[in-house]
């Protein structure tokens, strides 16, 4: 080897990190004690922040891109060094690679029962297990506060720092909820949501971002969860006897509330399905599926008035009308009514032997 290539060959020229791993937070490029040559290339990925450490100190943040080490893009650096006029010389610093990137899956849960007061049950004990999601939301943040000068973190390390917060957090939270075991018990994937703002804080301080927090499931005392498994299959018979009973009591009124007849039963209909329509607003689509039919049946209702109570002129006295003969309509009118009948039709309320036959019958009076 020539005296050159001895010389240069101490010299770092390019950098980077290719990450092959799936749980490595922080690397620390391995100089092997070289000096980086000046105007070397610096290479950050997407989803990586490349860091400068000066004697312990952090300098200069690199994010994504291709970067040429010369003093100006190293003010910091150039700063603390004092160089100045154009300073060419190799350097010594150590560079750190954090991986930004979303980490999903991580575990959590209460290795120890957690005290949880219900009006019903007094104090239960229970525990929780689920899922969280993060990622490093500021490099250099998390670098001082937490990674240090380790040369390798991994997602672990994290985690585990992390898991007791977690589970005092939701804890305390759960505590000042006011939630009931009940509504602990069956709505525990609502849980994350309402935690997620409340456990945020603790990972900003250390530069991360609490993406999700998922509540997979909670785990009670086996008399409790018999208990609340019973008053939910109790809930839910009375739920469903009262649906099956008014379907068929919706049922039989649509089968009477035809297009020419039974008005009476159809203003019952109408009734009935306003108050459903008012039942169901606490929840599901029930109420909104009878309110959307009662608007449907009012519309047919109001074009049957309209045929049957036109608007027209009074005929002359002496020339009265047949008992059974149609009444007037203007052109409007059987316009409108055509399409009231089209749109009756599309929602299954009509069928297309009754449209035929009324709309043969409404153009028949253009």
């Amino acid at each position: 080897m020539s005296l050159w290539k001895k010389i240069t060959g101490q010299f770092i020229d390019i950098i980077e990190w290719v990450d092959d791993t799936r749980d490595t937070l922080v690397w620390k490029y391995p100089d092997e004690d070289k000096e980086i040559k000046m105007g070397a290339q610096l290479t950050v990925r997407e989803s990586q922040v490349a860091l400068f450490v000066n004697e312990g100190k952090l300098a200069d943040v690199y994010g994504p891109g291709r970067h040429e080490l010369v003093t100006r893009n190293m003010p910091i650096l150039s700063t603390l060094r004092g160089w100045k006029y154009g300073f060419e010389s190799p350097f010594k610093v150590d560079v750190y690679f954090i991986s930004t990137r979303q980490f999903n899956d991580m575990r959590w849960g209460t290795k120890q029962p957690i005290m949880v007061s219900d009006p019903e049950f007094s104090l239960v004990q229970l525990r929780a297990f689920g899922t969280f999601s993060f990622k490093v939301s500021d490099a250099a943040t998390f670098f001082r506060n937490f990674a240090g000068t380790d040369p390798h973190v991994r997602t672990e390390t994290v985690v585990e720092q992390f898991r007791s917060r977690v589970v005092t957090v939701f804890s305390n939270a759960l505590k000042k909820s006011g939630k009931t075991l009940a509504e602990i018990n069956f709505k525990a994937n609502e849980l994350g949501d309402d935690l997620l703002p409340l456990l945020q804080p603790e990972f900003a301080e250390a530069g991360l971002q609490l993406v999700r927090f998922n509540v997979e499931s909670v785990s009670l005392p086996e008399e409790i969860q018999k208990a609340l498994t019973e008053q939910d299959l109790e809930m839910r018979g009375k739920r469903k006897g009262l649906s099956i009973d008014n379907e068929m009591e919706l049922q039989r009124l649509m089968n009477k509330a035809t297009l020419s007849q039974n008005i009476p039963d159809m203003e019952k209909f109408m009734q009935m399905q306003a108050a459903l329509g008012m039942e169901g607003t606490g929840g599901g689509s029930e109420g909104s599926d009878l309110m959307k039919t009662m608007y449907q049946m009012n519309m047919m209702q109001q074009m049957l008035n309209k045929q049957n109570n036109p608007q027209a002129p009074s005929a002359p006295a002496n020339n009265p009308p047949a008992a059974d003969a149609p009444k007037p309509m203007t052109r409007e009118e059987i316009m409108q009514t055509l399409k009231d009948l089209g749109e009756l039709k599309a929602a299954g309320i009509v069928s297309e032997a009754e449209f035929e036959a009324k709309k043969q019958e409404l153009l028949g009076r253009l």
